[in-house]
C-alpha cells in the first residue's frame, strides 16, 4: 500500500438488535466516494451484514480492524440531516440508533448472511458418546443434507444451539457456512426493443426474401416508431435474438417505477378564492415561508373550514422557492382522498409512502423522493422519514391523532414530534392542523411556542351541524331496534328517501363485544389475553382482537353448562344486521379492521362511497377522520360512551375528539347537517362539550384536570413495561428494575403494577410509570436520563433473560 495514502476508518451502525456501532477500515478504493449515510456490506465474525456509515474516525482505539467489503448504493441512502434526526430519535426515545435507521429506510433492503449447516459425508454413523441434542441435530442434518440454523431451531423446538453446533463442527461431524442473502427488494426493469437505424422499404423487402419473420418484426418496430416494449410484441424471443445478433436491433433494460394508486384519477386543477379566514392564516404562514426559518404553526380550524386549501397554497409557495414538502396524514384510510387532492394540484410531483404498499412500490416511491424525481412526500406515520432534500415545509394534518405514535415495536416515536424536530434541523416551517388539537399542542400555542391560527367558520358559510342527544336510559328509546333509537331511525329514513348519504359510527367491531351466561354470569375470555372474546356472527366464532385466537361460539356455558347465553353490547356487524332489517334495499359499506385487511380495501370502500355507490357508510373510528363526502348530511353515533371510561387520563380527550370529528362529516356544500348522538351518559361533561362543539371550553376544563394531577403538558411521562411467559418472573423483573431507579424531586414513580391489560398473547405484563415534575424538569431530560441509566444497570445485573423490557417515552396509550 502507498504510505502517502492516509488511512480512514468508518463507524458503521448495524440495524439488527443486539448489534450496535462498529468501526471498520475504509479500503483505499472507497476512500474518495464513501460518505456518511452510505449502505455498506461488512464482516461480523463469520457472517456478513449490511450497515450504514454514520461517521469517520481519525484514531480508532482498536488496531488491525477489518475492512468494509463493499458499497451497495451509488449515493448515501440517508442524508446528513436524516442521520442527525435518527440519532436524536434514538437518544430521546431511549432505543438503539440501528433500530431507528432500520425504521427510516425501506423494508427489505438490508442484507445479512444465513447460517447453513451441512452434513459431512465422511461421517455417517452416530457416535454413542454424543448427547441427545447432538444426536438429534446430526440425524436431522443427515436427513436433509443441509439446513439453515433457523429451520433447525424450529424443527427441534428450541433455540440457543449454536454452542452445540460448534462442538459438532470441531468433531468434523458437520460443516457450516454463512451465505449472503439477497435483498428482498430490487429495482424493477423491463425489456425494450429499438431499431439501430432507419430501414427503407427496399431493405425490408430484401430481408423478407431471406427471413420473412424477421422482416415482419422490423416492419412492426417501424410502425411503433422504432422503439417498443418487449411485452407489447407477440413475437418469439428467438427472432429478436437473431435480429440483435445481425446488428439490426438493440435489446435493452429500462427501469420501471412501481406505482400505487394508479386507479385514482386526479381532480382537475381549479381556481379557488380563499375565504377571509383562510387568507389571514395563509398570510401568516407565507411571511414565515419567505424568511425560510424554523417556525411552527397550529392551524386550528373547525371541520370543513378549508385547512387543506391553506396547505395547498403553502405547498405551492414552497415549490416556487425550489424546495420540497412533507405531508403527513394520520391514517392509511385517508390516503386515497389525499392523493386525489394533492395530485389534482401537483400531479406526478407527489410520491406516496405507507406500510400497506408492497415492498417494491414503497422502495420505488422512496427512490423517486431520494433522487429528486418527486418534490412532495405524502403518507402516514413512517413517511416522516421520507428522504426529501432541501425541505421547506412539513404539514401534519389531524395532528391530534394517536395513530402518529408508534406503539410496537421500538422505536416508539411520535411522528408529529419527530416532524417538528425535523423542521428545526432543516430550518423550515411546520404546520400542525386540526379541528380538535391535542391538549399539548394547544398548550404550546397559548404559551408562544407555536403560532396559533384560528379558522372558526366553514368555507361555504354552512352552519355547523345540529347535534341531537338521545338518552338511551329512557325505555321508549329502546323499543323496536336494539341499535337505533326511534329518532335516529326517523332521521335515517328522511335522509335516505331524499337520496342523501348517512355515516354511522360504532367504535367496536364484530357482532357483540362479549358473550355472557344468563345463569352464572360467566363471560367467555381469551385464554391468552386478559380480554373478553368478541362474537363474530358470520362464522359463528368468538375471536380475540389482540392475539387472533378464535373458537366456535359455544352452545352452552363453559363454566356451568347453562344454555342461556346472551350476546352483550353492539359491534359493527350487529349494526349492519339491523340496517338490513330496518332499511331493506339500502346498500351499506362497512369499514373496520375486518373489512380492510386486504390491500386496497380502504381505497375501494372510500371511492365507492364517494361515487354514491353506497347509501350508508358504517365503521369504527376510521370513518370519522378527515373524510369529505358532499352527500353526507346525517351522522349517527350509535354509542357515544365507548372508550369514555377507559383507565387512561386521555380517554376524555379522545372521546371529545372522536365525537367532534365524526359530527364534522355532516353538512357540506351549503346544507346544514344533523348529528344524532346516542348515549347512556347524557350529563357527562365531555359529552356536553362535544355536543356544543366547543373546543376552547373543553380545553379549559381538561387542562385544569391535568394540572391537578401533574399529567402532560404539566409533566412528562415514561412508561417501562415488562412482559414474559411466567407471571412471577415478570413481577420480579419489574421490581428489580424499580430498585435501580429511585424517585427524586424531579419525578415520581407509579408502580410496578400489573398493566391494565395484564396479559396479551400469552405474555404477562407489568409496568412502571415515571411521571416528571414539570416545574423542575420541563423538558423531561433528567427523567429520561434516569431511566436510561436504570436500564443500563438493570441489564448489567439482570437475572431475567426471559423477560423483555420496553421503554415508551411520552406514551399515548396507558393500557
Amino acid at each position: 500500500m502507498d504510505s502517502s495514502v492516509k488511512k480512514k476508518w468508518a463507524d458503521v451502525v448495524l440495524p439488527y438488535p443486539p448489534f450496535g456501532r462498529f468501526t471498520y477500515e475504509v479500503p483505499d478504493r472507497f476512500s474518495s466516494e464513501l460518505c456518511p449515510g452510505h449502505r455498506v456490506l461488512v464482516p461480523l465474525g463469520r457472517r456478513w451484514m449490511t450497515g450504514i456509515v454514520v461517521d469517520f474516525v481519525d484514531h480508532p482505539e482498536i488496531q488491525n480492524l477489518r475492512e468494509i467489503e463493499d458499497i451497495l448504493d451509488p449515493y448515501p441512502l440517508l442524508t446528513s440531516k436524516l442521520l442527525k434526526l435518527t440519532r436524536w430519535i434514538a437518544e430521546y426515545y431511549l432505543v438503539s440508533w440501528g433500530e431507528v435507521i432500520r425504521t427510516a429506510l425501506p423494508p427489505g433492503i438490508f442484507r445479512k448472511s444465513r447460517f447453513i449447516i451441512y452434513k459431512n459425508n465422511k461421517n455417517n454413523a452416530l457416535d454413542a458418546s454424543l448427547s441427545d441434542i447432538q444426536k438429534d441435530i446430526l440425524t436431522i442434518v443427515q436427513e436433509k443434507g443441509k439446513i439453515s440454523l433457523q429451520s433447525l431451531e424450529k424443527r427441534l423446538g428450541q433455540k440457543k444451539i449454536r454452542f452445540v453446533i460448534g462442538k459438532l463442527e470441531k468433531l468434523k461431524l458437520i460443516r457450516t457456512e454463512h451465505i449472503l442473502e439477497e435483498s428482498r427488494v430490487r429495482i424493477k426493469s423491463e425489456k425494450w426493443i429499438s431499431l439501430r437505424e432507419e430501414f427503407d422499404p427496399e431493405t425490408v423487402k430484401n430481408l423478407n426474401k431471406k427471413a420473412p419473420k424477421q422482416a415482419d418484426t422490423v416492419s412492426m418496430l417501424m410502425k411503433y416508431g422504432g422503439e417498443v416494449r418487449r411485452s407489447d410484441l407477440d413475437i418469439d424471443f428467438s427472432i429478436l435474438r437473431k435480429l440483435e445478433k445481425n446488428g439490426w436491433i438493440d435489446i435493452w433494460e429500462k427501469e420501471v417505477f412501481r406505482e400505487s394508486y394508479q386507479e385514482i384519477k386526479s381532480d382537475s386543477p381549479r381556481t379557488y378564492t380563499l375565504t377571509e379566514e383562510q387568507a389571514r392564516a395563509f398570510s401568516e404562514i407565507d411571511n414565515a415561508l419567505k424568511k425560510k426559518h424554523f417556525h411552527v404553526f397550529l392551524l386550528h380550524g373547525v371541520t370543513a373550514s378549508g385547512k387543506t386549501q391553506v396547505y395547498i397554497e403553502s405547498i405551492q409557495k414552497v415549490l416556487d422557492q425550489g424546495k420540497t414538502v412533507l405531508v403527513l396524514i394520520p391514517e392509511i384510510s385517508l390516503t386515497p382522498q389525499a392523493v386525489q387532492r394533492y395530485r389534482g394540484k401537483f400531479g406526478d410531483r407527489v410520491a406516496v409512502l405507507h406500510s400497506r404498499m408492497s415492498s417494491g412500490e414503497r422502495y420505488d416511491s422512496w427512490r423517486k423522493i431520494r433522487e429528486g424525481k418527486c418534490q412532495i412526500g405524502l403518507g402516514p406515520r413512517s413517511a416522516v422519514f421520507a428522504p426529501l432534500q432541501n425541505l421547506g415545509l412539513i404539514i401534519v394534518d389531524e395532528e391530534h391523532e394517536t395513530s402518529y405514535k408508534q406503539i410496537d415495536p421500538a422505536p416508539r416515536y411520535h411522528a408529529r414530534d419527530v416532524a417538528i424536530v425535523r423542521g428545526k434541523f432543516n430550518d423550515c416551517v411546520v404546520i400542525l392542523g386540526s379541528a380538535t388539537p391535542s391538549v399539548e399542542s394547544y398548550f404550546n400555542s397559548l404559551n408562544g411556542k407555536y403560532t396559533l391560527c384560528r379558522m372558526t367558520r366553514r368555507v361555504d358559510r354552512t352552519p355547523m351541524p345540529r347535534v341531537i342527544v338521545v338518552n338511551q336510559k329512557e325505555k321508549e328509546q329502546r323499543r323496536g331496534s336494539k341499535v337505533f333509537s326511534p329518532l335516529l331511525q326517523e332521521k335515517m329514513t328522511e335522509r335516505l328517501e331524499r337520496g342523501e348519504q348517512v355515516i354511522l359510527l360504532q367504535n367496536r367491531r364484530g357482532y357483540a363485544p362479549f358473550l355472557q351466561c344468563g345463569d352464572c354470569g360467566n363471560i367467555e375470555e381469551c385464554p391468552h389475553c386478559d380480554i373478553t372474546l368478541t362474537y363474530h356472527q358470520k362464522y359463528h366464532q368468538l375471536r380475540c382482537h389482540y392475539c387472533g385466537f378464535q373458537k366456535r361460539a359455544p352452545d352452552a356455558c363453559s363454566n356451568c353448562g347453562g344454555v342461556k347465553l346472551r350476546y352483550r353490547g353492539i359491534g359493527t356487524q350487529r349494526v349492519e344486521e339491523e340496517v338490513a332489517h330496518f332499511f331493506p334495499g339500502t346498500r351499506l359499506l362497512r369499514m373496520d379492521q375486518d373489512t380492510t385487511r386486504r390491500k386496497g380495501a380502504h381505497e375501494r370502500i372510500i371511492m365507492e362511497f364517494e361515487r354514491g355507490e353506497g347509501n350508508i357508510l358504517l365503521g369504527t373510528q376510521m370513518v370519522a377522520k378527515g373524510h369529505d363526502f358532499p352527500g353526507v348530511n346525517l351522522v349517527g353515533i350509535i354509542s357515544a360512551d365507548t372508550g369514555l371510561h377507559f383507565p387512561d387520563f386521555r380517554s376524555g380527550e379522545r372521546t371529545f375528539q372522536l365525537l367532534t370529528q365524526a359530527a364534522g362529516r355532516a353538512g357540506r356544500r351549503n346544507l346544514r347537517g344533523e348529528v344524532v348522538i346516542q348515549t347512556y351518559s347524557p350529563d357527562n361533561q365531555i359529552l356536553e362539550f362535544a355536543i356544543e362543539q366547543d373546543y376552547v371550553k373543553f380545553y379549559q376544563w381538561e387542562i385544569e384536570q391535568r394540572k391537578g394531577l401533574g399529567y402532560p403538558p404539566w409533566g412528562r411521562l415514561v412508561a417501562v413495561r415488562f412482559k414474559g411467559e411466567k407471571k412471577e418472573r415478570v413481577e420480579k423483573a419489574a421490581h428489580s428494575f424499580s430498585e435501580v431507579v429511585a424517585p427524586c424531586r424531579f419525578f415520581e414513580k407509579l408502580g410496578p403494577v400489573p398493566s391494565p391489560l395484564s396479559r396479551i398473547r400469552g405474555l404477562y405484563r407489568y409496568q412502571i410509570i415515571f411521571k416528571g415534575k414539570g416545574q423542575h424538569d420541563p423538558s423531561g431530560k433528567i427523567l429520561r436520563n434516569s431511566v436510561r441509566k436504570g436500564i443500563i444497570r438493570y441489564y448489567e445485573k439482570t437475572d431475567f433473560p426471559d423477560v423483555r423490557a420496553g421503554i415508551d417515552v411520552d406514551p399515548v396509550d396507558m393500557l
